[in-house]
């Protein structure tokens, strides 16, 4: 969902969890993949093969 640039509200309805759940996930994530945002962590799982590449 990340991938797709869905905002945090968005991600958070669709996966019935809390706003604050998805801001914790997201923040785990960051770290993980030592990216400093949204799409830096897009691209660095993308060059780790987690998520596919997706077309523009």
């Amino acid at each position: 969902l990340l991938a797709e640039g869905l905002c945090n509200k968005t991600i958070a309805t669709r996966s019935e969890i809390a706003l604050t759940t998805v801001k914790w996930h997201l923040q785990n994530i960051f770290g993980k993949l030592q990216a400093r945002n949204r799409t830096e962590a897009v691209v660095k799982a993308q060059e780790l093969d987690l998520i596919s590449k997706t077309e523009p």
